[in-house]
């Protein structure tokens, strides 16, 4: 009883709601979308692209891209949770450019049941985050894939790799750009560093949201030319 009433006065003194509905939440939630929300996002199925991970909408083993070319992405296997629409994309974009660090927690959670859902997840040895321009990072205060990264390595305790994948240079944001801009654009962008740490080993590469996969793609190329074994992708969002 005593508890009960400790809580709703912290409630009343601290309100915390859900980050985009608005809905009350206790105040000792660890997470901050509430359940009908996270209900609203559109999980990706069954229906998928076995290589990218793209939605198909007349089923089939392989995207026509995929079909046509199998090494033309550098990653062994992509997957991702939710459709970059409506409600989750509200988020992701609060997530990025709206100083909402804390969203990880939640995003992270539904990521990391992907590694059970999906087999070949689990014979990853390390989780390498997709690496955040130097200058983005300062205006942004943090690295939204190596929050998502740190989320799915606490819950699934496949290690963390912070050390290994770096930016060599500033590219243009990648949404601003067409396809074929963007693989022009992020082509030759990533270096490693300690390669012999990932030597044989099975990578599995976090990053928020994936639309051409050209920077999943060129980071899989350069962690594979370093002695990577596989590339595995984990996004949270698929476009």
């Amino acid at each position: 009883m005593i508890k009960k009433i400790f809580f709703k006065i912290i409630n009343l003194l601290y309100p915390v709601t859900c980050s985009l509905c608005g809905k009350d939440l206790t105040a000792i939630s660890k997470y901050k979308i509430c359940d009908e929300c996270k209900k609203s996002f559109n999980k990706i199925r069954n229906d998928i692209c076995q290589k990218c991970g793209i939605n198909l909408g007349d089923g089939g083993d392989l995207c026509c891209t995929c079909r046509k070319n199998l090494q033309i992405y550098g990653f062994d296997k992509l997957r991702s949770v939710y459709l970059y629409k409506g409600n989750l994309r509200k988020l992701i974009l609060k997530f990025k450019y709206s100083n909402r660090p804390f969203l990880y927690k939640d995003f992270a959670f539904e990521m990391s049941k992907s590694i059970q859902e999906y087999d070949f997840f689990k014979s990853s040895d390390f989780i390498i985050p997709v690496p955040l321009n130097i200058l983005r990072k300062i205006k942004r205060g943090y690295n939204q894939a190596e929050l998502l990264a740190k989320g799915v390595s606490t819950k699934t305790e496949i290690p963390i790799l912070r050390n290994i994948l770096f930016r060599k240079k500033i590219t243009k944001p990648q949404f601003k750009l067409s396809k074929s801009e963007r693989i022009k654009n992020i082509d030759n962008s990533f270096i490693v560093k300690n390669k012999n740490v990932i030597k044989g080993k099975t990578i599995l590469l976090v990053d928020d949201i994936a639309t051409t996969c050209s920077t999943v793609s060129s980071c899989a190329n350069v962690l594979k030319c370093n002695g990577a074994q596989k590339v595995y992708v984990l996004t949270l969002a698929r476009d």
